[in-house]
């Protein structure tokens, strides 16, 4: 990728946490023309942690159902080393106990699916450009 003045961009990058494979696939696809390196993927709690603490992307896509665990679990447990931004992408955005479990994370966002397209790229942009690239915590609010 190159600005407007044609010198190189970082290319952003992610890991997509998702059980669901068809699901995963399209969250690559669409990331990666949003212009997103996708790192990996996983699709279990403790293969999250394992792959965003080892590759240490810019921003982590989750879902809440895992296979052998649950999402906020897996990002408690990324917090513990890695401050990195995490939006969930959940069919349970309107529980208002996971609405305030993620809250609780800090540097998070919730969406529902089916997700609306401009919403999550927007959420996407917002976490890359508030995310200092040395791990530190940023806030994932909207500007």
């Amino acid at each position: 990728m190159r600005n407007k003045r044609g010198k190189p961009v970082e290319q952003p990058t992610a890991v997509i946490v998702e059980d669901e494979v068809l699901f995963a696939q399209a969250l690559t696809a669409f990331l990666e023309d949003l212009g997103y390196q996708v790192l990996a993927t996983a699709d279990s709690e403790e293969g999250a942690v394992q792959v965003v603490c080892e590759r240490r992307p810019d921003v982590v896509l989750m879902d809440l159902k895992l296979l052998d665990g649950d999402g906020v679990g897996a990002a408690i447990m990324i917090r513990e080393t890695f401050k990195v931004p995490i939006i969930f992408c959940t069919s349970y955005a309107a529980d208002g106990a996971i609405q305030l479990a993620v809250e609780s994370l800090g540097n998070a966002a919730l969406i529902g699916k089916p997700f609306d397209e401009a919403e999550l790229a927007a959420l996407l942009a917002n976490a890359v450009k508030t995310q200092p690239r040395d791990g530190t915590l940023g806030d994932l609010r909207r500007s």
